[in-house]
């Protein structure tokens, strides 16, 4: 019975342990494909810290929990940014293996715990350190996918709490209840409830993936509706120009013969004139250029539209940049989705005005979006809410998600009437 709660015990909770930082490391990482050979190192990491485990050195544990962060980031083959979320990841677990340890002593030592063997003790406070670190793990993982832009509700943060506190007071009531009686039978029962209940936390942390998954996917949906909506609005633009392009060819001869009647009659001034409302008609048919990123162009040259509509003064420039780097649907919707947003606001005060810049700075890109808004915006969650009807909030939050995708950040800001956000990006 000594080999299964002083060995065996230890063993699987340091192999867990592992597994659920990995598992973490994992979902931090963005849930890449992973090979036969990259499973076959991670197992093989695991079987020799668990190894080393068994030795007793806390200084050993250190530093193999300072190599985790490397070991999986050659597994996991991730941007360098991510070491940094490894290393929290590590430190984390190890802070709170000291605190959970010192607070079982401290429990024990005042009486507020008590056992009538060293087993027991020994039994939850494997449990209750075990199952602490996974709480953290899951905390920790949040809090990374949360920043890279990934949607964390309450809910799913009550559920990754709830479970593992839930399975540490059911394992106390076990083992409370086999000071009463306790054999190698109860041991080995004890085990089963708790690999039982192993799997059940693994089960919702399953459940919780499908639910960010199934969020991440619904916004894929809406980011490809809103580009083909705007796909759509462009071309049915293009074809209002091309009717009246058709319209003014089937005039132009009518056009020529009266310039030619001006000069005819030497009045230079008016054929002057004339010419020149010729040219603006012409104008109309042309998009204006702005960058050399065609799809923006495109986007920019639709909102200015919208803006002349709405009478929103446009005050537009864009320096030299590139955005190769990004796909086409997550162009439309970070510039889409922030133009959107400054039109409609623009187009509700009285001489309503829409400033954008974008250049590239170094190895970023900025963006910058500014209009006139005499009251501050809503708030929700402590983030401005988009007032666009029917959007429930989802262009400013797309714009996050968007810019997080490429390790970018969003600033929002009102100040004297005036709202302004701030976008950078990291460009390859």
């Amino acid at each position: 019975m000594e080999i299964l709660i002083y060995l065996v015990l230890p063993c699987a909770g340091s192999a867990f342990l592992l597994g659920a930082m990995f598992y973490g490391a994992y979902r931090i990482a963005g849930q890449p494909s992973l090979t036969r050979s990259l499973l076959a190192f991670m197992a093989i990491y695991i079987v020799v810290c668990v190894a080393f485990s068994t030795l007793g050195s806390t200084w050993v544990n250190l530093a193999f929990m300072l190599l985790f962060p490397f070991a999986a980031g050659r597994i996991f083959e991730t941007p360098k940014i991510h070491y940094l979320y490894y290393f929290i990841l590590s430190a984390a677990v190890f802070l709170t293996d000291t605190l959970t340890t010192l607070l079982l002593q401290f429990l024990l030592l005042y009486g507020i715990l008590s056992f009538n063997s060293q087993e027991l003790a020994y039994m939850l406070f494997v449990v209750f350190t075990r199952m602490t670190e996974f709480m953290v793990i899951l905390l920790v993982t949040m809090a990374a996918g949360h920043k890279a832009g990934q949607h964390i509700t309450v809910r799913q943060v009550v559920l990754s709490i709830l479970l593992p506190l839930y399975s540490v007071f059911h394992m106390y009531c076990l083992v409370y209840l086999m000071q009463i009686y306790m054999s190698e039978f109860m041991v080995i029962l004890f085990g089963v409830n708790l690999f039982g209940l192993i799997g059940l936390n693994i089960y919702f942390c399953v459940l919780v993936d499908v639910m960010s998954e199934n969020y991440r996917l619904e916004n894929e949906r809406n980011l490809y509706q809103a580009q083909a909506r705007m796909q759509h609005q462009y071309y049915e633009r293009e074809e209002e120009k091309y009717e009246a392009s058709r319209k003014l060819i089937h005039d132009i001869r009518n056009h020529i013969l009266a310039m030619e009647g001006l000069y005819g009659e030497e009045n230079a001034v008016q054929a002057y004139e004339y010419a020149r409302d010729i040219h603006d008609m012409l104008n109309q048919f042309q998009q204006k250029y702005y960058t050399s990123e065609k799809l923006l162009n495109i986007i920019l040259n639709d909102k200015v539209q919208a803006m002349k509509l709405l009478s929103v003064r446009e005050d537009i420039r864009v320096g030299e940049l590139s955005l190769d780097f990004m796909r086409e649907t997550d162009v439309t919707a970070l510039f889409a989705n922030l133009l959107d947003n400054a039109v409609a606001a623009a187009a509700k005060e009285g001489e309503g005005y829409v400033r954008f810049r974008a250049a590239k700075v170094r190895q970023f890109i900025s963006v910058t979006v500014e209009n006139n808004c005499s009251q501050e915006p809503a708030k929700e969650g402590g983030l401005f809410r988009s007032c666009r009807a029917g959007h429930e909030g989802l262009g400013l939050k797309i714009v996050q998600q968007t810019a997080a995708r490429y390790g970018g950040d969003v600033q929002f800001e009102w100040k004297e009437g005036v709202f302004t956000v701030k976008v950078m990006l990291a460009a390859p």
